[in-house]
């Protein structure tokens, strides 16, 4: 018997010198551990040491050689120190420190500081479906998340970083079957953007028939990895929310469905006819938007080219417009003013949310008195004074450099010089929008598709929206597309009018009898008046202020949406409150809070009319 395993240290086997595989593979250092006899002991530490290296060789096998797990293992060493320490910190304030609220929210606003910028690197890092989901919260979170994690995941609305030019030709040519050369006489190797699953390249196309001219286009190309990790990528989401918000298992889980449809360059091409046919038909393209002409020459699953647009993107155009308050009121930049924008945003969403005064008059502090003197139209004058400031001065910007080069002398360096200034110029004057006025196109539009055609873009995040020189919006990216059947649509058009007229128990009726089922953690289910709540969070607005139940009892909202647990949630629900968070997202992020019920409501009606 093997005097080391028994216990005896007298005569106890020299201890062999410590590695990796001494700690692991032990029967091997200790021979005689697979002699008889087999004591209780024995068999209990060889059954204990046989686990260990089973469980060691098929996880270092499965991370090496299978995708998905690693990609789970990444995932929860990243996400796993940042929900325990979200955990801890709660748990020692409340049950040791017994800490107020105050003290709490002070800490987890430290908290949120420093992990904000660490769940965007492990966004960055996962890449796909995680980039996907951030630009989505970064949208709809104004006024509801923390600031300091919506403005850590803004960045992604305008993309992430690109893959190298090599890799990206090696898709075109595999997935197109030709040569570089063979398809484009010109290729910009720098993408104009990139996104969660691909990247945007400007192009000329080579004639295809003798006589036609090159066709400058934008080529789109799916990153190879993508679908490869789709399956793995949401089961960790599912898996997450059950541990972390049970309550949103379904909302994971629709997930699934919307985002398998967008890994296929050709459903998105067949998406962009149809959804630009539709717009014809009412009339709104190409006189209010543009869709992308699909270029049939290059359509594959992987790799899909468009008609170029010219434009400013609806998250640069809100950028632009808040730094340029911030320098007409002496701020060095908008960062200030968006989060004192993100206070008000929250004041205004716990007074009852819904279409507001907007805009920058909803600062209102002592440093700002023009707004509280003059009321709403003081946000147009200083709207007014901060374009006018930035023309004035990229004016003298302009005639200094013009000044500084005729004292220099007039040569051709000189006259590309100035050309370039004009150029530069031209640009800049195009690149002046009327916020407002896209803002109110996009909701208009978006209410067309979703309440009368029944097929809409189901991602129209700011990165998603150009507004075109002329004013027009170019709505891009089309992998993302929602159907609603024509009961569907009338149901949403029903809920709508119901909201408008804040109708509680029509609103609560539409919910029951059709398909809505929501309980909470004693059983219950949800009155009229938390069901018209739940219906405004989806299509109407956010709405924080205190609930008053049909029984009299008033109830804090957000502790009414945590303790809730969906049961059932019809499609159209499941439709409808995506597309209007992002909508009322959008608003709420430019400082312009809507009524989306108000705001459809002549939509509604007529949607109604044409079903009867």
């Amino acid at each position: 018997m093997c005097k080391a395993a028994a216990g005896d240290s007298k005569d106890a086997l020299p201890m062999p010198r410590r590695n990796a595989l001494s700690s692991v593979f032990v029967p091997l250092a200790y021979p005689c551990l697979l002699q008889p006899p087999y004591t209780k002991r024995k068999i209990v530490l060889l059954a204990f040491l046989a686990s260990l290296i089973i469980g060691t060789a098929a996880f270092a096998s499965l991370y090496s050689f299978h995708r998905g797990f690693r990609r789970t293992v990444q995932f929860w060493r990243g996400m796993a120190p940042l929900v325990l320490k979200y955990k801890a910190i709660k748990f020692k304030a409340e049950r040791i420190d017994h800490c107020s609220a105050e003290e709490l929210e002070r800490r987890l606003n430290v908290y949120r500081g420093t992990t904000a910028p660490k769940l965007v690197d492990l966004i960055l890092s996962l890449g796909g479906i995680y980039i996907k989901i951030g630009q989505v919260m970064s949208t709809i979170g104004q006024g509801l998340l923390p600031q300091q994690y919506v403005e850590a995941l803004k960045p992604l609305q305008d993309g992430v970083p690109p893959r190298n030019y090599d890799e990206i030709s090696r898709i075109i040519e595999d997935s197109t079957g030709k040569s570089m050369d063979e398809l484009f006489i010109d290729f910009e190797k720098e993408p104009i953007g990139a996104a969660s699953v691909a990247q945007v390249h400007k192009a000329t196309l080579r004639s295809q028939k003798e006589g036609e001219e090159p066709i400058p286009i934008v080529l789109k190309i799916q990153y190879p990895e993508v679908a490869q990790l789709f399956d793995a990528d949401l089961s960790n989401l599912e898996l997450a929310t059950r541990l972390f918000a049970p309550e949103n298992i379904e909302v994971a889980k629709s997930l699934r469905k919307r985002h398998e449809n967008e890994l296929d360059f050709t459903k998105e091409a067949q998406n962009l006819r149809e959804c630009t046919r539709d717009m014809q038909k009412y009339g709104m393209e190409p006189n209010l938007v543009r869709i992308p002409r699909v270029v049939e020459a290059i359509c594959t699953p992987n790799v899909l080219a468009m008609e170029y647009l010219e434009g400013v993107s609806l998250s640069d155009a809100i950028q632009h417009e808040q730094d340029s308050v911030a320098k007409a009121l002496g701020k060095k930049d908008g960062e200030e003013l968006k989060m004192l924008l993100a206070s008000r945003m929250r004041e205004h969403f716990e007074n009852g949310g819904g279409a507001g005064e907007g805009g920058m008059q909803m600062l209102g502090d002592k440093k700002m008195k023009m707004m509280n003197v003059f009321g709403p139209g003081a946000t147009t004058m200083l709207r007014t004074y901060a374009s006018v400031r930035d023309g004035v001065e990229n004016a003298a910007l302009s005639v200094a450099k013009f000044g500084s080069k005729l004292r220099a002398g007039w040569n051709q360096d000189n006259l590309d010089f100035i050309a370039d200034d004009a150029s530069s110029s031209r640009n800049k004057k195009k690149a002046k929008v009327n916020l407002g006025r896209a803002l109110k196109t996009l909701v208009h539009v978006h209410g067309i598709q979703l309440l009368l055609s029944g097929t809409y873009n189901a991602d129209p995040h700011p990165g998603n929206i150009l507004i075109l020189p002329d004013g027009r919006l170019g709505l891009l990216d089309y992998g993302m597309v929602g159907r609603l059947s024509p009961k569907d649509r009338e149901t949403v058009a029903s809920t709508i009018l119901a909201l408008s007229n804040n109708d509680k128990a029509a609103t609560a009726k539409i919910y029951r009898e059709n398909g809505y089922r929501a309980s909470f953690r004693d059983g219950s289910t949800p009155d009229d008046a938390i069901l018209h709540r739940f219906a405004s969070f989806h299509l109407d607005r956010i709405d924080l202020s205190p609930l008053t139940l049909d029984n009299g009892e008033t109830v804090d909202t957000m502790e009414l949406l945590r303790s809730t647990r969906e049961i059932a949630v019809p499609q159209w629900v499941e439709e409808g409150r995506r597309l209007g968070g992002l909508l009322v997202g959008v608003n709420a992020q430019a400082a312009r809070p809507i009524s989306l019920a108000k705001e459809w409501r002549p939509i509604a009606k007529e949607a109604l009319r044409n079903s009867s």
